[in-house]
């Protein structure tokens, strides 16, 4: 009886419904049953038939078909809350009428979406490496997996011009900075709706901000919201102020940035019980898209699907953005069998990570016939920090100067020419690629006889009859786990030299998960580690004393300068960008110098090959962010299924000897964008 109401739900033709309740009807003798049912059946079968191939949806389904994806989005609603301010909030504490007199609020900024996005259809794309957990808040929360999820799933108070990095409009439509500068109010916008249909209000922000203060979510985070703010405070339904203790610009951009999540779901849990119950089931957001406990296939695949309900559909930080109705993740750890599963088409998108394999690898029948693009997108994400963790909390990496005799046994050069193809820059900052990288650092090169002279000044003098340096007895060997197969063309190489050196490296292979797991528990003496950059830098997370033994800090080495501390504090309470710039500077000439990295390196550009049935803005990616999203938005949010392109790649697929437009292999947007800004040009994005 579904498959008729189903008809009749679609078709909607009275005289049809009542010739099917009077055959109903009449022939429901018990032994004329079977009979009714089959021709029931085959009567409707009749009617659905061609719903199959015209849905019953309106134009969005149309478009969606017409390009042969049959995808569709999802609902969780279950409250039908009607749009709108609720009108018992007058219009002064922030319902209906509002003007925001007094509020501060941005119209005239930029979209990182091209309007004539089309929406609908599936992308797929794999990872090396499950994710530990998919939650917002708490332990291993880290992931890039993680935070890719987080973008399209939550929302904070305000966003960010993709261009200039000026305040932009979220969850609330205005914001106002007391003339002290430590008192913050938000207006939320009375149209936005969790994903379950009910009302974002002031009290989800204060139950987000008292979750965060629990130290049961193990990241010690919760000091930071303790030690600079009071408890934020619901004003009206749609207004929340919160206090900062101190002065400065980047309490602001804390209170503004905090994700949020719904009062009538985490309001009276705790930090224990958040851990348990929400690792792999998700609290549903405001953002466009949710993952169901269903979609999420543990060590295998997470299914991304976005919502119909989206109360920000129509807003205009969302025109063009959140286009794909599923974004599906795949987890294959062997990253040969990666590519070859995304050249047979089974992923849609690949990050070339090895140089040589874009080099050498690039260039197959597909690519030259146009139905794989090959993209060198140069933008100004922040190079970030890679290279290879020394946890200084022990011996032997406790002595400045044995880690420093490690930096000169990691023949970068080496490395550069014979495997990378000069395709990368080594690194010599924390903060590569911005304009907080100190340019007098010290540039560490590889030098075997100072490394050495460095070793036995440290007490590493005698050596055993296998040639291994020795000191009080014990023979120096330390072991170092990686991640992926192609790191051990450079890590023996590197084990190679530091046995020269009278060092003996073990080295062991393991998954992502359990390496992020024994960093974040610092439980390592040597671990790669490759964190995305910031910009700007807070270096209140990521280097002070207090993150060294804080579970879930990239603090991994155990950095811990006094004198860093007092920089950091002086940089969360200077307005001035320039004076900014120059603290940073101060506390990268401090890391470098401590060497608590053996350094890597990082490229400016990023390396994608794609399928070509995709559109796209000129820009292709954020001017600030990795190709997938994590601190911005990648190409899950901002790219989708061109009809037009996606027919024709079917016919090339068949069609051997039919081509695509190939297209320019490098693309600089971003970088001609800084060149007009740089003269003086205010520039604004628009589509092409």
């Amino acid at each position: 009886m579904i498959t008729v109401f189903v008809a009749v739900k679609c078709i909607s033709n009275k005289l049809l419904i009542k010739k099917i309740i009077f055959y109903i009807e009449k022939k429901t003798a018990r032994r004329k049953f079977k009979m009714v049912l089959r021709k029931l059946f085959f009567l409707t079968a009749l009617l659905i038939l061609p719903l199959l191939f015209i849905s019953c949806g309106g134009k969005e389904n149309k478009k969606t078909n017409s390009a042969g994806m049959n995808t569709q989005p999802i609902s969780i609603k279950q409250f039908d809350t009607p749009s709108g301010a609720d009108p018992s909030v007058s219009a002064e504490m922030g319902g209906e009428g509002f003007t925001g007199e007094g509020w501060t609020t941005n119209t005239n900024y930029n979209s990182i979406g091209d309007p004539k996005a089309t929406k609908g259809g599936q992308i797929n794309w794999s990872i090396p490496d499950f994710p530990a957990t998919l939650r917002l808040l708490g332990k291993d929360e880290n992931s890039y997996y993680t935070r890719m999820a987080q973008t399209m799933m939550y929302e904070s108070m305000l966003d960010q011009d993709p261009v200039n990095e000026e305040y932009t409009p979220r969850l609330a439509t205005h914001w106002k900075i007391s003339d002290d500068k430590k008192s913050f109010k938000f207006r939320i916008n009375p149209n936005a709706r969790w994903a379950d249909g009910k009302p974002v209000i002031a009290d989800d922000y204060i139950a987000t901000f008292k979750l965060l203060l629990d130290p049961g979510l193990l990241t010690g985070g919760d000091e930071y919201y303790k030690e600079n703010f009071d408890m934020p405070v619901a004003e009206s339904k749609y207004i929340v102020s919160i206090n900062a203790k101190k002065v400065g610009w980047l309490y602001f951009a804390s209170a503004a940035g905090i994700r949020l999540m719904p009062a009538h779901i985490i309001g009276n849990i705790t930090g224990k019980d958040y851990l348990e119950k929400y690792n792999y089931d998700c609290v549903p957001g405001s953002g466009p898209y949710y993952i169901k406990k269903e979609d999420v296939e543990k060590g295998r695949t997470i299914t991304m699907r976005r919502l119909s309900n989206y109360w920000g559909e129509k807003e205009k930080f969302a025109s063009g953005l959140y286009n794909f109705d599923i974004v599906r993740t795949e987890v294959i750890q062997d990253e040969t069998l990666m590519f070859e599963k995304f050249k047979k088409g089974e992923t849609d998108v690949y990050n070339v990570n090895r140089a040589q394999w874009w080099a050498e690898k690039t260039d197959f029948d597909e690519v030259k016939r146009g139905l794989v693009q090959k993209r060198k997108i140069y933008n100004q994400n922040p190079g970030g920090l890679s290279g290879i963790v020394m946890n200084m909390r022990k011996p032997p990496f406790d002595d400045i100067k044995v880690r420093k005799a490690f930096s000169m046994l990691y023949d970068r050069k080496k490395f550069n020419e014979k495997l990378f193809f000069n395709s990368y820059t080594p690194i010599k900052s924390h903060f590569s690629g911005t304009v907080y990288e100190n340019p007098n650092n010290h540039l560490v090169e590889f030098n075997l006889d100072s490394a050495i002279l460095l070793l036995e000044e440290a007490g590493w003098n005698e050596k055993n009859a296998e040639g291994y340096r020795m000191k009080n007895g014990k023979m120096f060997e330390v072991d170092m786990t990686f991640t992926q197969p192609s790191q051990e063309r450079y890590f023996t190489i590197f084990q190679e030299d530091l046995k020269k050196a009278g060092v003996k490296l073990n080295l062991k292979q393991v998954d992502g998960t359990t390496s992020f797991k024994i960093g974040n528990e610092r439980s390592f003496t040597l671990i790669p580690a490759n964190w995305g950059g910031q910009n700007p830098p807070n270096l209140e997370f990521n280097v002070t004393t207090k993150t060294a033994d804080d579970p879930n800090s990239t603090n991994w080495s155990g950095i811990k300068i006094p004198e860093i501390d007092v920089i950091a504090d002086q940089y969360a309470t200077t307005f001035d960008k320039k004076e900014r710039i120059s603290q940073v500077r101060k506390v990268d000439a401090m890391l470098v110098e401590q060497q608590p990295y053996i350094y890597g390196w990082y490229a400016n550009y990023q390396r994608i090959l794609f399928h070509n049935k995709f559109g796209y803005p000129k820009w292709y990616l954020s001017r600030f962010d990795d190709y997938y999203g994590g601190k911005e938005l990648g190409i899950f949010a901002i790219w989708w299924i061109d009809p037009e392109r996606f027919a024709a790649y079917q016919e090339a697929l068949k069609d051997k000897t039919k081509s695509l437009a190939v297209g320019e292999v490098e693309e600089k947007f971003w970088i001609d964008l800084k060149t007009r800004e740089d003269k003086g040009e205010v520039v604004m994005l628009t589509p092409q």
